[in-house]
């Protein structure tokens, strides 16, 4: 036990690190937001997404089991949060943020680390099956819902159409399809590069913070959305995986994988395509720190899946 808070705290650590300092440089410098979201969707994580698809060592059938739970899973949490929002009568831009923050969870950075102390390294290559699933539809159905805050249907189709984080995708897996290998320069140039995204994503959530206007920030929308991610998508995640049949290892990775909090590529999102910023902010830091005290509840219940 005293090893799993140790290596835990060495997830954590280096979080809340990165955010501390972007709050610390908002404070002092004021930097450009959206020019740092566009860095990272237009430079860092096309690059990250390239080297992690094109290096991946992925198995076709388990590929397809996670695909499809990854996707029931999300179709069931846009649903429900879309649902919860007309029932409620939120506005427009804070529906579209609950739909970020609901349907899209920190499976990479953060998660994929707790599954190699929680599950060792068999969960860890089923975990790293779902982000690849994960950063597909974040880049593609996330990008398509922020732009929706601002744009109509069809204006946001035009948005999500010119991300050049969908064609890196193609050519990611286009790449592990055909098994074609990268010459190493330009292989580590690549994850050079995109080992850059979680550094700069973490740091542009320290500065949205750093902006967020708490005292009027505690708003029914944002205690609305905190109930979604902490406690409906656990539920749903449960479901689906009952749905489908999943047992055993399987099962409990992908269960504490979509429950993790909330993803921190919602705040690059809403910062470039506009929103409600502040929801999607406030909602990722609670359920970041929440985190540390649910998850490892989370992570015991799994074992009997």
């Amino acid at each position: 036990m005293a090893a799993y808070f140790s290596l835990f705290a060495n997830v954590s650590v280096p979080i809340l690190l990165a955010c501390l300092l972007g709050y610390a440089y908002q404070k002092f410098k004021s930097p450009d937001s959206r020019q740092l979201a566009d860095i990272s969707l237009y430079v860092l994580s096309p690059c990250l997404i390239v080297s992690a698809l094109a290096a991946s060592d992925l198995n076709g059938s388990v590929f397809g089991s996670i695909a499809l739970f990854t996707l029931v899973q999300t179709a069931l949490c846009w649903a429900s949060s879309a649902a919860v929002g007309r029932l409620c009568g939120f506005g427009l831009p804070s529906r579209r943020a609950m739909d970020l923050t609901t349907i899209f969870a920190n499976s990479n950075n953060y998660g994929l680390p707790l599954l190699l102390l929680a599950f060792g390294a068999e969960g860890f290559a089923i975990g790293v099956t779902n982000v690849v699933t994960h950063i597909i539809l974040v880049n593609t159905l996330g990008v398509f819902l922020a732009s929706r805050a601002s744009f109509s249907p069809l204006q946001a189709l035009k948005q999500a159409g010119r991300t050049p984080l969908i064609y890196a995708a193609a050519v990611g897996i286009a790449l592990f399809a055909f098994g074609i290998q990268l010459p190493d320069s330009l292989a580590e140039g690549l994850e050079l590069v995109g080992n850059a995204y979680p550094a700069l994503v973490l740091f542009l959530l320290g500065v949205q913070l750093r902006k967020t206007n708490w005292r009027n920030s505690w708003r029914k929308e944002i205690w609305v959305s905190l109930a979604m991610r902490i406690v409906l998508v656990p539920l749903l995640s449960w479901a689906t995986i009952r749905l489908l049949g999943l047992h055993g290892l399987e099962a409990s990775v992908l269960f504490v994988q979509s429950s993790m909090p909330s993803a921190i590529n919602s705040v690059v999102l809403m910062e470039k395509y506009g929103g409600d910023k502040e929801l999607v902010a406030v909602n990722v830091a609670f359920t970041t720190l929440a985190s540390f005290l649910y998850l490892p509840l989370l992570i015991h219940w799994a074992g009997g899946l």
